[in-house]
């Protein structure tokens, strides 16, 4: 289809062997590795189809313009139809490809369609090389596996085009097959390609053979992958060459079928979710390949509820992430599956999830990732975990982070609270604490910085609630890691120091509201307006750490109180004035005005 050829020289060069049948398809060890039924309704399928579109003669001088216009290409009761269409005196029409969705080396590629009617048509069947290794053409090679032009309908041709091999220098390689009712009755067209020849067919009649010389790629360059191609071009140097019926204004070629078989077993590709919740069954699957037998790798305390041994199982998820392969077996061959990992996504019980600085073997739970010229030192002291930093390069983003154990769904789960010690000496420039989901993303438009921090060194309390994205571009259901920036970015600044983290949970929400007003019940604050001295006292809740801040939010004052149930705040050291107090619990805070 790429170049125009003499039907004369065709025909002069054809080798027709008469009604010798296929053996490809046929044999034990070939598997069907790619294939469109057309079972759908509307555009063709867009995970194995794409265009050609536009204009200017297509290097045949033919007149249509391929459109992707559901006018010219569908699907309908089971077929592809590709239709040509003249309206104001033009040509539209449409040229499908697997380009990049359907790439072969080798095999038998076999196609079942009727032909257009109609002097002026030139529908074809046919392949171009996807990477054109060798160069333009001819040079990297073209396989038609049907061609028919409507002047001569009762003819099909079959033809390659090489550098060695092509019309332009009279040596084209060619045969033809008469099949009088191409345009009545569906057929099959087809090719065997494989390393030593490429043999060409009419409803298993073989009709033409082309050998590998084992010379050089100008004979042969069919040792790369090609595509395929249907279309129906409109007059050209061939199609045209007696004319076109002046009142032609439709041609229609009818697909009912487009199948790709190899001989190799192709490797098993599973599908199925990748995410898991614990007692969840999912289903997992391969291709199904008929006579084999299927043997499933599973995590350790996955149940098989239906499947096993068959290419669709449904299991019983655990509570661990895990791989997931397949091995398939023939009389001919075997091949092992990719390995398919599977996370496993969990919802916090209770209202809080903590995040410790170590596990129960007292490895820390915390990795550091200094980037090149920081350095970032990790230790747990009495549950704390201890982060001894030097940043020289700020623009590296030195971070620590916390891998969970799973992907967790903390939708309900989503206000972060933690307690922070700071060296007063030696404070970093900056932090920035963020939840970071699957993908890798973190909101944005939400960020939890923290630039000040108070000039003791006592742990204060700090909160921040994250949110979901509704553009799906942060997970808050599908969180992986949390991680902690340590002097970083442009704002970042170099220097040394340490800091401590303790009490880090993910907390839900509401459930944290509900405390705070049990923990204001239980709550006094006395006297208020208060003169020398404020009590602060809870009778079932212990408090847990202080601060006093100006009304503007400067930090003036904060105490730890290792869980006393009261404390009498001494006002001596501040004018007087209006403040507010910050009230800690392990579940709640409260702020009051004074």
């Amino acid at each position: 289809m790429m170049k125009i050829f003499s039907p004369l020289i065709v025909t002069l060069m054809a080798v027709l062997l008469g009604n010798q049948q296929l053996s490809f398809a046929q044999t034990t060890c070939n598997y069907l590795v790619w294939q469109d039924e057309f079972d759908a309704t509307g555009a063709p399928s867009s995970e194995k189809w794409g265009y050609d579109t536009g204009g200017g003669g297509w290097g045949n001088n033919e007149l249509q313009t391929y459109t992707s216009n559901l006018s010219n290409s569908w699907i309908e009761n089971g077929k592809l139809f590709i239709k040509a269409v003249k309206a104001n005196n033009s040509w539209t029409s449409a040229r499908l490809v697997t380009r990049q969705k359907g790439d072969w080396l080798n095999g038998r590629i076999e196609v079942k369609a009727k032909l257009p009617l109609g002097k002026g048509t030139w529908p074809a069947i046919w392949m171009l090389p996807t990477d054109w290794i060798y160069g333009d053409w001819p040079k990297s090679g073209e396989i038609d596996i049907m061609e028919q032009v409507g002047y001569d309908p009762g003819v099909i041709y079959g033809t390659v085009h090489t550098e060695a091999y092509n019309h332009s220098i009279g040596t084209q390689k060619g045969g033809n097959f008469t099949q009088a009712d191409a345009q009545t009755t569906f057929h099959v067209y087809a090719i065997e390609w494989s390393q030593t020849e490429i043999k060409w067919f009419v409803d298993d009649n073989l009709y033409f053979t082309f050998n590998n010389e084992n010379n050089t790629y100008k004979e042969w360059p069919f040792d790369k992958r090609f595509h395929l191609i249907l279309n129906i071009a409109i007059g050209g140097d061939w199609g045209g060459a007696q004319g076109i019926d002046p009142n032609l204004t439709q041609a229609v070629m009818e697909v009912e079928y487009v199948r790709v078989y190899q001989s190799e077993l192709p490797t098993p590709i599973i599908s199925g979710p990748r995410l898991n919740k614990k007692g969840e069954v999912a289903t997992y699957q391969v291709d199904q390949i008929p006579d084999a037998t299927y043997t499933w790798h599973l995590p350790e305390s996955v149940e098989v509820v239906s499947g096993s041994g068959t290419n669709l199982i449904s299991v019983k998820w655990n509570d661990a992430a895990g791989d997931i392969l397949v091995d398939v077996q023939t009389a001919c061959d075997s091949r092992s599956s990719a390995v398919f990992h599977v996370d496993y996504q969990f919802v916090p019980e209770g209202n809080q999830y903590p995040i410790p600085a170590n596990n129960l073997t007292g490895t820390l739970n915390w990795i550091a990732v200094p980037g090149t010229g920081n350095q970032l030192s990790l230790s747990e002291n009495s549950g704390d975990l201890q982060v001894d930093f030097q940043i020289t390069a700020p623009t590296q983003n030195a971070y620590i982070y916390y891998p969970l154990n799973g992907i967790g769904d903390f939708t309900n789960h989503n206000q972060l609270d933690f307690d922070l010690q700071i060296d007063p000496a030696n404070p970093p420039s900056n932090l920035r604490i963020d939840l970071v989901d699957v993908n890798g993303n973190v909101n944005l438009s939400s960020l939890f910085k923290l630039s000040e921090f108070a000039s003791d060194a006592d742990f204060h309390s700090y909160s921040f609630t994250f949110n979901p994205k509704s553009d799906g571009t942060f997970l808050l259901d599908q969180i992986r890691e949390i991680r902690i920036y340590v002097s970083y970015g442009v704002l970042g600044r170099t220097g040394s120091g340490t800091f401590a983290v303790k009490n880090m949970r993910l907390q839900n929400g509401q459930a944290t509201a509900s405390v705070d007003l049990e923990f204001l019940k239980d709550l006094k604050v006395y006297p208020n307006p208060a003169w020398d001295q404020l009590t602060i006292e809870s009778r079932k809740m212990p408090l847990q750490n202080l601060e006093l801040y100006s009304m503007t939010g400067k930090l003036l004052w904060s105490h730890s109180l290792d869980d006393n149930y009261s404390y009498r705040l001494s006002l001596a050291p501040f004018r007087s004035g209006i403040y507010l107090l910050k009230i800690n619990h392990q579940l709640a805070q409260k702020v009051i005005v004074f």
